[in-house]
């Protein structure tokens, strides 16, 4: 078993157990960047190692009772069609090109990421009342969109979602992350059978991940009641933001044989 893809598993699952955040926005990237897994194979292989992840976190804080369940349902009424669409834009993606723009669209969705949180870190910690959370319909239209994300890019799930928790739902901040949690495992159960289907699932690569992602999930969730999470969030945001600039500059062709290309067509 590779050692590398082991340690990244267990970075990886203690930082979801820990905040429920940066799943696929760490591990896809990883994969891409450090490992060098095609950006299909990472996505597919990614939401997958997200079920392993946030069966044993996610099942942690239903134990311990923090879970609303009625957000976990609505939330599922939209994402759960959000994904199977998702699915259909992968697969009607060029096989040429369709590499370029999964680290593209990787890329600005670590952005946003990162800037999710930081948002998130600016806002008090005091739970809406609530007459202010969402209705129904808009939180399954807010799932639709997380849904969509998460399959073509594995990414959204943790960080949008969570930072949505957290501003409009009158959820204490443990409780919307146990909430998110929950909703996720049932969301990647979908999306993974979806990319399973389509052959972008390796298991070698998601056995070795999850042999470290199981037990960091476990020790993340295990020690977030004692551990400072601002300070990890913010150094989290930055290391999303850095991860989708790079992701998405490499998805650029260099101007050389953008240039060459034309010529080409030229003559």
């Amino acid at each position: 078993m590779d050692l590398a893809l082991v340690l990244t598993g267990l970075v990886t699952g203690f930082v979801v157990g820990l905040t429920s955040t940066g799943g696929g926005a760490l591990l896809t990237p990883a994969l891409v960047l450090l490992i060098g897994v095609p950006a299909r194979i990472a996505i597919g292989s990614d939401v997958l190692i997200a079920c392993g992840m946030k069966l044993v976190s996610g099942g942690f804080y239903a134990w311990r009772g923090d879970t609303h369940w009625p957000t976990v349902w609505w939330l599922l009424t939209g994402s759960i069609p959000g994904a199977l669409v998702g699915l259909s834009i992968v697969n009607l993606l060029p096989a040429d090109g369709g590499e370029q723009i999964l680290r593209a669209a990787l890329g600005v969705m670590l952005v946003a990421a990162g800037g999710a949180i930081v948002f998130r870190l600016r806002r008090r910690d005091e739970p809406l009342t609530d007459a202010l959370a969402p209705s129904t319909r808009k939180t399954a239209i807010i799932g639709f969109v997380i849904g969509v994300l998460v399959s073509v890019t594995s990414i959204g799930s943790g960080s949008l979602l969570l930072c949505a928790l957290t501003l409009w739902f009158p959820l204490t901040a443990r409780t919307a992350v146990g909430t998110d949690l929950l909703h996720a495992l049932v969301l990647s159960t979908v999306v993974s059978a979806g990319h399973w289907s389509a052959g972008r699932v390796d298991l070698a690569l998601v056995t070795g991940v999850l042999a470290g992602a199981i037990p960091g999930a476990l020790a993340g969730a295990m020690l977030a009641t004692s551990i400072p999470q601002r300070a990890l969030r913010a150094c989290l945001a930055a290391t999303l933001v850095a991860v989708g600039l790079q992701l998405a500059s490499s998805s650029v062709p260099p101007a050389t044989t953008v240039a060459t290309s034309h010529l080409r067509g030229v003559r």
